[in-house]
């Protein structure tokens, strides 16, 4: 258990500091927003790290799925939790540390060229195998954002605002804005109502999500069933040969396997060296390896 001296929070104005939003990712790779994780430094000698939950978004995160933040006992459900002088396991168990043999080459590999675990856990966006969980950089400033639609490609957070005409603006039956309304409103960002000037409360948005995650569930289960139908009908016109397994060279993927799971090359990096597309083949590779 952690003493008072490592929870304490730092007195005085941080002279450095770094953020990142913490997401946690489905089988369908949907990513679902529950917090962030704040870098600071006071001196040379004094620094904290500073975790801050999404609590409306996780409350809203389908069962099962986040299985909370290793190293923090989110049962107490704090609006932050603080770790000072100390380097905690959620970034200990994804970062390098300054000991390590590699450690030169692995800040190169992002473009640094000083020791930063933190900021080379921003740039990397490193996954770590033993969760579904990815830290991505938070903006500096606050997005406002107008149309729903324009949403992609961006890291979203609470504090950003996008402004849309009218609910009516979030009717929709295409499966890509339905994905994009549901990442929308998950993210916990606040969403101006420019006809009625007011923000969607909460209660409208917990009634959204939840509709949302059924189409999208829907969405899912009609795209499942019509590829198994056209399996079927592939058999009986005698056209299917099953999925091939990916052949991958022993040597190459132990020398990848190895760096992977050593923290010295992302997942994406991994992925690519082995020429694999689908993150559950590659774990499964990576099981079969260990």
């Amino acid at each position: 258990m952690l003493t008072s001296e490592y929870t304490r929070p730092l007195v005085g104005r941080p002279y450095y500091s770094n953020e990142g939003i913490i997401k946690v990712y489905d089988r369908s790779n949907r990513d679902y927003y529950v917090g962030e994780v704040i870098f600071e430094r006071f001196d040379e000698q004094n620094f904290q790290y500073v975790f801050k939950p999404y609590w409306n978004c996780i409350d809203q995160i389908p069962n099962g799925l986040f299985q909370g933040i290793p190293g923090i006992n989110m049962d107490i459900r704090r609006e932050a939790y603080y770790r000072v002088n100390m380097t905690p396991t959620f970034i200990s168990m994804r970062t390098p540390s300054e000991s390590r043999e590699n450690v030169r080459e692995l800040m190169a590999s992002v473009g640094l060229d000083y020791y930063d675990r933190f900021e080379w856990l921003l740039r990397s966006e490193m996954r770590c195998g033993d969760d579904n969980l990815l830290v991505v950089r938070k903006p500096r400033d606050i997005q406002r954002i107008r149309g729903w639609e324009n949403i992609r490609n961006r890291h979203l957070h609470p504090n950003d605002v996008v402004e849309i005409n009218s609910l009516a603006d979030m009717q929709s039956s295409n499966a890509r804005l339905v994905e994009d309304m549901f990442r929308l409103l998950q993210s916990g960002v606040q969403i101006y109502i420019i006809s009625e000037d007011r923000y969607l409360g909460y209660d409208e948005r917990r009634t959204m999500l939840y509709l949302l995650r059924n189409m999208l569930e829907c969405i899912d289960r009609n795209n499942r069933l019509r590829r198994e139908e056209g399996i079927e009908e592939a058999k009986r016109n005698g056209r299917y040969a099953g999925r091939k397994p990916i052949e991958l060279d022993d040597q190459l993927l132990k020398q990848v396997a190895i760096a992977f799971l050593n923290n010295r090359i992302s997942e994406q990096e991994a992925m690519q060296r082995l020429g694999i597309g689908s993150r559950s083949t590659f774990y499964r590779k990576i099981r079969a390896f260990r």
